[in-house]
């Protein structure tokens, strides 16, 4: 299959925004934006994202057990692009809680979870990341970020 052919057939699918937040106040604290999010499982609750192998942040993917997932709103389009720039600039100048985990969380998010990673999976050029709910820690009314044909959109 053509990969531009690939390309342009799954941006036609909605996807949600979210910024992947790992690390500690000891290490350092990474994250990235990511649309590849979805649930996976009601018993137990489960989520997976994945990430793409080249990732500069993969290492820490692969040593950190807790991460939380920041469900964007509209109004965090600027945070989405910044997360996903250059990793020099993601955390200056920018606002964020540290969470009892102590990974951090951006308190403007429509929901905020902590999770704990179960399971990681190399396929292709990722690595699939399944992760069980530890609790929900913060929950914001609003619409949320969407991305469509690579383009942002809002609800």
């Amino acid at each position: 299959m053509d990969k531009k052919e690939f390309i342009k057939t799954v941006s036609k699918f909605t996807t949600g925004i979210t910024i992947v937040t790992l690390g500690d106040s000891k290490k350092g604290f990474y994250g990235c934006t990511m649309n590849s999010f979805t649930s996976l499982s009601l018993n137990p609750p489960q989520i997976l994202f994945c990430v793409d192998i080249r990732n500069g942040f993969i290492k820490e993917f692969k040593r950190n057990t807790l991460v939380n997932i920041n469900i964007l709103s509209d109004k965090q389009k600027d945070l989405s692009n910044k997360f996903a720039s250059s990793p020099e600039l993601r955390w200056k100048d920018t606002k964020f809680k540290v969470s009892k985990n102590d990974v951090p969380f951006f308190q403007d998010s429509l929901v905020v979870i902590e999770t704990v990673i179960d399971k990681k999976i190399l396929s292709g050029d990722h690595l699939i990341i399944i992760c069980g709910l530890r609790k929900i820690i913060h929950l914001k009314k609003g619409n949320p970020l969407a991305y469509f044909e690579g383009k942002y959109l809002s609800l």
